[in-house]
């Protein structure tokens, strides 16, 4: 089968769900019952009792939903306006699993546990979100994540019961939505010919803390308490050599550079082997894109700001490439480790679902649903966009991501840069709230 024709049959398959969703919320209108199946029948009289939540491993086990209860007021903020119930499901029945790599919704189980574990961790009185006219409390994120692990089992063969259980949340503005991954680069652990420019571990004297009213990252030198190091420190004035914190050796600085970018990286070793390093901490400056460095000093047009133009100047210039590089102060250190990438809340990430946000406007943790249009590869090339419609979870933050902007983490490996390194898209954006979640709040 073609691509087109693949994309006819995904539509036709879309439409087929749709009428039948349809269908369905028409039999339920009537008081009729479309659907019998023991997964999802409701308790008669005697099993009320025995209605209990599954919100741990194994979800896949047979389940018994609680009854549907309606919110009687819908909270609506500045960031934040409720969709309808049909328009919840006609949203619910557009997600493609499959746009996200997916063939099943039992496949979210353990990157929504790592969400419910680290929501768990949160005082459950404390607020998760705060905007006029709506708040948030941990305990309804946990609560919202626990009956979505509840649903995985059925959604398969019944998307529209999250559209029963659970509050569409639609971002008023979109936000720009860029990507992120886990690049490869040529390092050994040792210092040897070809392999001269250190990747730094976690310094002892950095620390963080409230400084004069606010947290930030300092040291202190003399009694005296000083702002960390900037990125011109280490890398052209070497403030940090000689104290035994290299844990690697790069061939190249740029790779670094980009590294410190995405926050996480994998070391290809000169025998072959690779190792993982991860986020250890920062310095505490703000980020500058390399890029745009260059364009506003005049050295690269406007069109062409990415990494690969990048390298291609400084290939031709490399003697003002850590003068150009210290424009960023912003610095990120590592440490090694054979666990996968992880994100700000401490658990691996999840390649096609993770988010990184800003936990201002969408807590860390909670449970979204997404649309947007990525790059189309062939052959490590972009050849076009596809659309991704799906779920995600805000797993991650970071230096740049501020305000209504998202981060979407595409994977691990070079092979996967021709689309973290070309998403530049505006998506629009849910916030999925449980209807218990919001009675109980």
């Amino acid at each position: 089968m073609n691509a087109d024709n693949s994309d006819i049959f995904g539509q036709l398959k879309r439409l087929f769900l749709i009428v039948m969703c349809l269908c369905g919320l028409m039999a339920c209108i009537k008081g009729t019952i479309l659907f019998r199946d023991k997964a999802v029948s409701q308790p008669d009289d005697k099993s009320k009792s025995q209605v209990v939540g599954l919100s741990q491993p194994g979800v896949t086990r047979g389940v018994t939903l609680r009854p549907v209860r309606e919110p009687e007021v819908l909270p609506v903020c500045d960031l934040f306006s409720p969709l309808n119930r049909d328009q919840g499901l006609l949203k619910t029945v557009s997600i493609d699993l499959g746009s996200q790599g997916l063939t099943s919704w039992t496949e979210l189980e353990d990157p929504v546990q790592r969400s419910l574990e680290y929501a768990l961790n949160r005082p459950q009185d404390e607020l998760a979100l705060k905007r006029p006219g709506m708040s948030l409390t941990w305990g309804q994120v946990v609560q919202s994540l626990g009956d979505f692990l509840d649903l995985l089992p059925v959604l398969d063969r019944y998307p529209e019961m999250l559209a029963n259980r659970f509050v569409w949340y639609g971002l008023n503005k979109k936000p720009l939505m860029t990507g992120y991954y886990t690049p490869e680069i040529k390092a050994s652990l040792t210092r040897q010919p070809g392999y001269e420019f250190p990747i730094y571990g976690v310094p002892k004297d950095l620390r963080y803390g409230n400084v004069r009213g606010r947290k930030q990252f300092y040291r202190i030198e003399k009694g005296r308490v000083l702002p960390y190091y900037e990125r011109g420190d280490m890398d052209v004035r070497h403030v940090l050599a000689g104290r035994g914190l290299e844990i690697a050796w790069a061939k190249d600085p740029i790779d670094v550079f980009y590294m410190q970018v995405e926050g996480a990286g994998r070391l290809r070793l000169p025998d072959g082997t690779r190792r993982n390093v991860l986020y250890g901490a920062k310095n505490g400056y703000g980020f500058r894109s390399l890029g745009r460095i260059l364009y506003t000093k005049g050295l690269l047009p406007k069109d062409k700001l990415s990494k690969k133009h990048v390298r291609q100047y400084f290939l031709k210039h490399p003697e003002r490439m850590f003068e150009l590089m210290a424009e960023n102060r912003s610095y990120v250190f590592f440490r090694l480790d054979d666990a996968p990438p992880e994100g700000t809340i401490g658990k691996p990430l999840t390649p096609m679902v993770s988010l990184a946000t800003d936990r201002k406007f969408l807590p860390l943790g909670s449970l979204l649903a997404f649309e947007a249009e990525i790059p189309k590869t062939e052959n490590g090339r972009p050849v076009g966009k596809r659309k991704v419609a799906g779920i995600g979870l805000a797993q991650d933050t970071g230096t740049a991501i501020r305000g209504p902007r998202l981060d979407y983490y595409i994977g691990e490996g070079n092979e996967v840069e021709p689309v973290a390194n070309n998403i530049m898209t505006e998506a629009t954006v849910y916030l999925l709230i449980s209807k218990e979640a919001l009675i109980n709040g």
